[in-house]
């Protein structure tokens, strides 16, 4: 394993993001083949994909044997042109929310998110993020705490300039997160026929600034993604 936020000489690289603070409850992590399970019961469960027409309706059917062949894919592009992330429960959260079971990975994955696309020569980054649905998950602050892990390791790690959040215009929740929790103001893409909100390194560093000495700290651990994998990916 390399050191910490080390140059990654333009090789894929996993990564697993978590904050410093002990009351941290999540980190985020690439995924793992295991993950297809989750996500594919997160894709099949209409309140998920209430918002995400293309996931509600898709060209090809999504299945386990697809999410399987997009974790390989995402694996191959991690930190490159994107960075998809699981979102896992860490175990002290695990044991105070019941009903929640991930026998396929190491934690209890309870969402997804990352950058999709993510160009490191623009310095610019569109940002996504999807929960289990359930009053266990939902309405209980892990969708800014892996927003914010996000927006620090853009920022200050990959140095990304500005990071976008794409909205549908019926996605009131989801809006009012971004207006109240986290100050960000939307503006319309008419060719994507949704509201952009549009986080900014100057935006974070306020953000952080204002926290004062409750800023969010990262803890981060990267791991270039061994060749021979790449190349069963570059094959296929």
């Amino acid at each position: 394993m390399r050191p910490k936020f080390c140059d990654m000489n333009a090789q894929p690289h996993l990564v697993s993001i978590r904050s410093r603070s002990p009351s941290s409850r999540i980190l985020l992590r690439s995924p793992i083949h295991s993950d297809a399970y989750s996500l594919l019961a997160r894709v099949h469960d209409p309140e998920c994909t209430t918002y995400l027409p293309h996931l509600r309706n898709p060209r090809n059917p999504i299945t386990l044997a697809s999410n399987q062949k997009n974790i390989k894919a995402w694996r191959a592009e991690s930190g490159l042109t994107g960075l998809f992330l699981v979102i896992v429960l860490l175990p002290s959260a695990s044991d105070t929310l019941s009903g929640i079971v991930d026998p396929e990975g190491p934690g209890a994955t309870i969402g997804d998110t990352g950058f999709g696309p993510l160009d490191l020569k623009t310095k610019t980054a569109e940002l996504g993020i999807m929960l289990n649905s359930g009053p266990a998950i939902r309405g209980r602050g892990f969708a800014v705490e892996a927003l914010e892990l996000c927006f620090a390791y853009g920022f200050e790690k990959l140095d990304l300039e500005v990071i976008e959040l794409g909205t549908d215009k019926d996605n009131i929740p989801m809006r009012s997160l971004l207006e109240k929790k986290l100050g960000l103001t939307a503006a319309w893409r008419e060719e994507k026929d949704d509201w952009c909100f549009s986080a900014t390194k100057l935006w974070w560093a306020d953000r952080q600034a204002w926290k004062g000495s409750a800023k969010l700290e990262l803890e981060v651990e990267e791991t270039v993604l061994d060749e021979a994998e790449v190349k069963t990916v570059d094959a296929a």
